[in-house]
């Protein structure tokens, strides 16, 4: 109620409902929560011998090593693509702050960290790539499709 006695329209609350959301962003939330996980792992791994003292290896995730730069802009965008899915499955007001439908920037987003993130394998996989750069190329190709399919998303 307000002051003068009468009622007050309410605006509905932003909720979390996993039955209304859509193919692509189920799997760009998956995948890119994986592939967040899978930036910690070790992305290469360089052993060397130092005869009777035995064997020194050096490990570098997807935010360092080779390439870090590629990694660590992947990660942020990675980060922001994830905060942004999130907020737009709560039906937060956003669309009237953005200059283009909301499943486009999810989609440029999703674009920006499959771009980095591919020329952050490439620039790995030159130099001692591990078994988590693999998985990630992996992770890489399920958050463009899901990118892809908030591209061909009608705006609303």
């Amino acid at each position: 109620m307000d002051d003068a006695g009468g009622t007050s329209p309410q605006r509905p609350k932003p909720s979390f409902d996993m039955a209304s959301m859509a193919t692509a962003t189920k799997i760009v939330l998956v995948g890119g929560i994986l592939l967040l996980v899978d930036s910690f792992l070790s992305w290469q791994k360089v052993c060397v011998d130092a005869g009777p003292i035995g064997n020194f290896c050096g490990k570098a995730s997807a935010w360092g090593g080779d390439g870090s730069f590629a990694g660590l802009i992947m990660g942020l965008l990675l980060i922001a693509l994830l905060v942004f899915e999130v907020v737009r499955l709560t039906n937060a007001e956003i669309t009237g702050s953005l200059p283009m439908a909301s499943s486009k920037v999810a989609a440029y987003l999703g674009f920006g960290v499959v771009g980095f993130g591919v020329l952050k394998f490439l620039l790995v996989v030159t130099n001692h790539a591990a078994f988590a750069a693999w998985i990630g190329l992996v992770l890489l190709a399920v958050v463009g499709y899901g990118s892809w399919l908030h591209f061909k998303e009608p705006e609303a």
